[in-house]
């Protein structure tokens, strides 16, 4: 099914995948980026409702009065998380464990394999979500490779390498360009298995993304030498958006990266402000429809790319070692 713009183009159910996606991923240049609209799918909280807990959390310890959180509780959850954060500090209180505040519900992950379909990609993936859903896909045993003989390969069969235990990172210190190969996650802003070293707070945003620091460097070489996805993201993050715009610009008009958009079919009309606003940032809108299914709808359309993607994705340098091994032979 599709839908029609004011502008002549269509809106299908399950977009085509862009054809430069496609040519990332066969050259081992495709990161996935993932948002907090993933995990909402299988019943973990927004980054509102995140803040709101934290808030709820400090008024039944009464380290706040009612008044005070009726006032905090319209503010962004940016700002709240950091004046929560503060208060906890201020009144020695120790915060709700994070594992159990970004839980999902166990109903709707069994349900929802868009994990296991996220991971099926074969990308590298990059995300400002605490929670570890997708690391518990990447640590499952992983089934042994299947060798390939020299002139299976010259006929352009795929070799399939050895399986390589996957890279989880979530420390600051291992936030390295090396880091980026088919398999990595990469939490830019922590882990719940590492609590006291999330980066949660404004500040803690600002000492992140100072000048030249790890997680900066790393960006800067994501968007300027990789195709970006983005999934379940909107780019509301605020440290994520300033540092496309001042640092990863490419040139006036140019696309390099996409975002999976969902989006209503009265919203068509506004679809063309949206796309040209992403576009400055060099992303290209994916739109789809969310009227039957709702936000989850982003679940089957990963389950179907990744039928496309997943058998074409291989590691940086794997084309230039098969045009070698094609010499050789």
């Amino acid at each position: 099914m599709t839908l029609p713009t004011h502008n002549g183009n269509e809106i299908k159910d399950i977009p085509d995948v862009p054809p430069e996606i496609l040519k990332a991923a066969s050259g081992g240049r495709l990161v996935l980026f993932i948002g907090a609209g993933v995990s909402r799918i299988i019943g973990c909280p927004s980054w509102q409702e995140f803040a709101m807990l934290q808030l709820r959390d400090l008024y039944e310890k009464r380290a706040i009065n009612f008044y005070e959180y009726k006032n905090l509780e319209s503010l962004d959850a940016r700002k709240l998380l950091s004046i929560c954060r503060k208060i906890y500090e201020e009144k020695n209180i120790q915060p709700q464990s994070m594992k159990l505040l970004l839980k999902g519900k166990d109903e709707l992950v069994k349900k929802f394999d868009i994990y296991e379909d996220l991971y099926a990609l074969n990308a590298v993936y990059v995300t400002t979500n605490y929670e570890d859903y997708l690391d518990q896909v990447a640590q499952k045993p992983i089934q042994k490779a299947v060798s390939i003989s020299k002139p299976a390969l010259s006929q352009g069969y795929a070799e399939k390498e050895t399986p390589k235990r996957s890279k989880i990172i979530h420390s600051k210190d291992h936030l390295l360009i090396s880091n980026l190969t088919n398999g990595s996650i990469i939490h830019l802003h922590g882990s719940i298995h590492d609590e006291g070293n999330t980066i949660v707070t404004i500040i803690d945003y600002m000492k992140h993304y100072e000048h030249d620091s790890k997680p900066t460097v790393l960006l800067e070489e994501v968007f300027k030498a990789y195709a970006v996805l983005f999934v379940g993201y909107g780019l509301e993050e605020y440290e994520i958006l300033e540092f496309m715009i001042s640092k990863s610009q490419t040139s006036k008009g140019e696309v390099k990266h996409f975002m999976l958009y969902p989006i209503f079919k009265r919203e068509t009309n506004l679809l063309d402000f949206h796309r040209k606003y992403y576009r400055d940032l060099g992303i290209q809108l994916i739109p789809y429809p969310i009227d039957e299914s709702g936000y989850e709808h982003l679940a089957t359309i990963i389950h179907e790319w990744a039928k496309q993607i997943g058998p074409i994705s291989q590691p940086q340098g794997f084309l230039e070692r098969i045009r070698l091994i094609d010499e050789v032979i």
